[in-house]
């Protein structure tokens, strides 16, 4: 499996139990970079080819996406792969550290999955999340509630994206205490009140099916947990305003051959991902009080606008920031101090802001 900066081929590995997991690569692998590895769960009955629907990713160029296989059924004394524990767990685990021994993979891996694969990544989350950066669960039949599974407060900080259909109301086995759609509700309520970073969405009059809308629920949910954009293409996408305690978001550490910490303007990715963090706290504290100016000028030193103001949830604490700055602008004008080291304090700090645009605007300078 060795690669080179030479084109790759996708790959079909045996895992453990015999089973094939298979392995969409970038068209180039270049050991100078650093791969997130994206798993894709199949659904129960199924296997792993096309990876649960998500092997395009691969194609972004950033990413490698694996579609393990799992035994969906009962077999002597082994459960299922829903569990998301045992045996199943343990190979995901190996394929992990043999495709890291090959490939240049950051430390966790983003999971993703539909029905039994919903099932298989929420519950390995919760049991392994030092290992998982992200995860997005859709329609599962049952959710860890109830004794099937645990609510793990180690993993509170990494983003969950959860999804069902509101007309998914069938019971994933006869015996099940709830439906699709009551069981996702209770977990959804079970995590939000435990405080996780979660984004939760039910689709109206859409069934037992993997739409559209919980593919790009996935998109963000990966987005959020590694500062690249979401989706096949890897473009930037605008977060939903329905996340919900993104302040307590764990976000991707720069790779120390600083892959991760690709430089964009004054800000290196990673510094973008850090200063959003911090807005977020910030968001919170604007939605309830006003701001005195003194420490919104000094929070805009240090974080401009420029990295927070089109995150959702910003709106009050750009508007406090943008009057604040009006008043130093005029004051500093107010004592001929509008020049020199004052005019270049201001053209920094307001970056994001539309006094800066309208400041030193074309018509402005003349």
């Amino acid at each position: 499996m060795t690669c080179t900066t030479l084109h790759a081929q996708d790959l079909v590995l045996k895992d453990q139990q015999g089973m094939d997991c298979y392995v969409y690569l970038p068209s180039k692998i270049d050991k100078s970079k650093k791969y997130w590895l994206v798993v894709g769960v199949h659904g129960a009955g199924g296997q792993g080819k096309n990876a649960g629907g998500y092997a395009s990713w691969a194609k972004r160029g950033d990413v490698i996406v694996i579609g393990p296989s799992f035994i969906s059924r009962q077999q002597g004394n082994v459960a299922p792969y829903q569990n998301g524990d045992g045996p199943h767990a343990k190979k995901l685990i190996a394929l992990f550290d043999k495709l890291k021994q090959d490939y240049p993979l950051h430390d966790k891996m983003f999971l993703t999955g539909f029905s039994g694969g919903s099932q298989f990544t929420h519950r390995f989350t919760m049991n392994h999340p030092e290992l998982v950066c992200g995860v997005a669960a859709h329609s599962g039949g049952s959710w860890a509630t109830r004794g099937l599974g645990r609510i793990s407060k180690k993993a509170k900080g990494i983003p969950f994206a959860i999804s069902c259909g509101e007309a998914d109301t069938g019971k994933a086995w006869g015996a099940a205490p709830l439906n699709r759609l009551a069981w996702y509700n209770e977990f959804k309520k079970e995590i939000d009140t435990a405080g996780f970073t979660y984004l939760a969405k039910s689709f109206p009059k859409v069934g037992h099916s993997h739409t559209a809308e919980a593919r790009k629920m996935s998109a963000e949910c990966f987005q959020l947990a590694t500062g690249l954009g979401g989706g096949t293409k890897g473009a930037k996408l605008t977060l939903s305003a329905e996340w919900k305690n993104l302040n307590g978001a764990i976000v991707a550490k720069p790779a120390a051959d600083g892959n991760s910490d690709k430089k964009s303007g004054r800000f290196t990715d990673y510094q973008k991902t850090q200063l959003q963090k911090t807005a977020r706290s910030a968001f919170i504290q604007a939605d309830k009080k006003i701001i005195s100016d003194s420490k919104l000028i000094a929070f805009l030193k240090k974080n401009p606008a420029i990295i927070w103001k089109d995150l959702p949830g910003s709106a009050k604490l750009l508007e406090q920031c943008e009057a604040a700055a009006q008043r130093w602008q005029t004051a500093a004008k107010s004592k001929n101090k509008f020049n020199g080291r004052f005019l270049k304090d201001f053209k920094k700090f307001t970056e994001g802001l539309k006094i800066h645009e309208d400041t030193f605007s074309e018509e402005a300078v003349k």
